[in-house]
Formats: structure tokens, C-alpha cells, sequence
């Protein structure tokens, strides 16, 4: 017997598939649960984790810069054009940073919920967690440090057929939370503020330079952890969604469904039945204890 999943062999005395645990003998999809396209939801939402990631790489990248603009111009004392020139810098980095992470966010969210909303439509998956939280779990205060993992994790071993959670996503949450730690710790603002403004003399325009190189240094670490998460979630995001793309694709009929057909469910041994009755006739009725259903005009 072949399993309707993962086209393995299954033993018709055992309860489940052993690759991707499907119930023996269940389709690839329970018949009349919906499920939703996450193929083109997780490009978007993979691109905008990378401009996320590739926009605070950017941002650590500025500071040396800066640091060099302020010592060519303790040279000519112009703390006006000095100020102009760092100001408009870390303004582009924040503003490109800023505008990612939203769209990262965003898209992310939407993705976790319509790859968690297909679990539904699975034989064999074991959500731990209602669909809601594949939302709601991103934004509650808190409650965001720990769902968000549980949900993705879910998802992951369901979709990839593990038993276990993927060491991947441990990476990528585990990587994650440093970053959001780290952050906070190397927030800077009021060392910032605390310099002379506006410089003046070599003394203030040095002061500057070594605040930048400083900076270059605080922000090696949760940009190294972002940069980490950055890339796991997108292997997980691309792993997840062809997996939940190839069960979908097993699971949906093979041609296109007309008025009159008459199609087996997904994953059924019994095949459609040839159209009947014509563009004015009425669909033949099913027999009795079938499988499939009619769809008609």
C-alpha cells in the first residue's frame, strides 16, 4: 500500500505512514478543508527578512564611516557639515531598517498563519497551539518571547515530517532572542547626547569619532544574531513552504474540475468519472458509500 503523502510503502497493519506519519490509508488532504497558498506569501515574506537583515548591516557599516567623516573634519572645524553628513546617513539606515522590519513583520505573520491554518487540512498533524496564536502570538507583550517559537516549531515538524523540532528553528529563535537582548543592552542614545554639540574644537570632533568606532563595536554582536536569524528563518520559510506546496499539489485533483464531473476525494484509489449529461443534462448521482462528490453548474 502506497502512502497518498510521501508515495512511501506502508504496511497495511501498522496505523500510520513511517515517513510522514499520515494515517494509513487517509488522502494527502482531508476532503473540504481549505487550504491556503503560502509559495508566493513566503518569497515575499523571505525578501523582506533579508532586506531586514541586509538594512542593520548597513547600519553597523555607517558607523566607521562616520567615525572617518569626523576626523577629516575636525580638520576644518565644520561641525555644521559634519552633523549634516552623519545625520543623513544614520537617517537612511534607520529609515530603510525601520520600513523592512515593518514589511518583515507583516508578511511574516501572515505567512505563520496560513502555513499553521493548513495543518488543518493535513491527516496525521498534531497542532499544539489554535491557529489565533499564529497571529496573536507575535504581538502580545511577553507572550511574543516564547508562541512565535512554538507555532513555527509546530508547523515545521508537521510539514517536514519530524518527529522532533528541526534544529534549524531552534537556531533561528534561539538567535533571534539575542538580538532583541543585545539590542537593548547596546542602546546608546544617552552617551549620544552627552557629546558636545556642536562640535567645535579637535577635542569635540575626536569625541565624536571615538563614540562611532565604539558603536562599530556594540553593534557586531545583535547584528551578528539578527544577521543568523535572518538567514534561518529564511531556509525554514523556503523549506516549509515547498513542503506544505508538494502536499497541496498531491492532495488536489489533476486536471480541471468542470460542471458535471464527478471527482474523487484527495487521495482516493478511485479516479474521476468521466463527464456526464452534457452542457443541459443533470449530473448522475453518486453511488452509494463513494468517496467522491459532484459538482455541479
Amino acid at each position: 500500500m502506497r502512502c497518498h503523502t510521501c508515495d512511501a510503502d506502508v504496511d497495511v497493519r501498522t496505523m500510520e505512514c513511517p515517513t510522514c506519519r499520515t494515517p494509513a490509508g487517509s488522502p494527502a488532504l482531508h476532503p473540504g478543508v481549505r487550504v491556503r497558498p503560502v509559495h508566493g506569501i513566503g518569497r515575499a515574506a523571505a525578501v523582506a527578512v533579508g532586506a531586514t537583515t541586509l538594512a542593520l548591516l548597513l547600519t553597523l557599516a555607517i558607523q566607521p564611516v562616520n567615525a572617518l567623516v569626523a576626523h577629516r573634519a575636525s580638520t576644518t572645524a565644520d561641525g555644521d557639515q559634519f552633523l549634516l553628513i552623519t545625520g543623513l546617513l544614520e537617517l537612511t539606515a534607520g529609515v530603510a531598517h525601520g520600513a523592512a522590519f515593518l514589511a518583515a513583520v507583516v508578511l511574516v505573520i501572515i505567512w505563520s498563519w496560513r502555513a499553521r491554518m493548513n495543518l488543518n487540512a493535513f491527516p496525521g498533524a498534531g497542532p499544539t497551539l489554535s491557529d489565533g496564536w499564529a497571529i496573536a502570538g507575535w504581538l502580545v507583550p511577553f507572550v511574543n518571547f516564547v508562541v512565535p517559537y512554538r507555532v513555527v516549531a509546530n508547523i515545521a515538524r508537521d510539514s517536514l515530517w519530524r518527529l522532533s523540532t528541526p534544529w534549524l528553528v531552534k537556531v533561528w529563535w534561539a538567535a533571534w532572542l539575542a538580538y532583541l537582548f543585545t539590542d537593548r543592552l547596546t542602546s546608546s542614545v544617552a552617551e549620544y547626547e552627552a557629546l558636545p554639540y556642536p562640535p567645535e574644537t579637535a577635542a569635540d570632533f575626536e569625541a565624536y569619532a571615538d563614540y562611532y568606532a565604539s558603536s562599530a563595536g556594540a553593534y557586531l554582536v545583535p547584528t551578528l544574531a539578527c544577521a543568523v536569524a535572518g538567514v534561518s528563518l529564511i531556509v525554514l520559510i523556503h523549506r516549509i513552504s515547498a513542503a506544505q506546496t508538494a502536499r497541496i499539489s498531491r492532495g488536489m485533483p489533476a486536471g480541471p474540475i468542470l460542471p458535471g464531473m464527478t471527482v474523487a476525494a484527495p487521495g482516493s484509489p478511485t479516479g474521476p468519472s468521466p463527464i456526464a449529461g452534457g452542457p443541459t443534462g443533470t449530473p448522475p448521482p453518486t453511488a452509494s458509500g463513494g468517496t467522491g462528490g459532484t459538482i455541479g453548474a
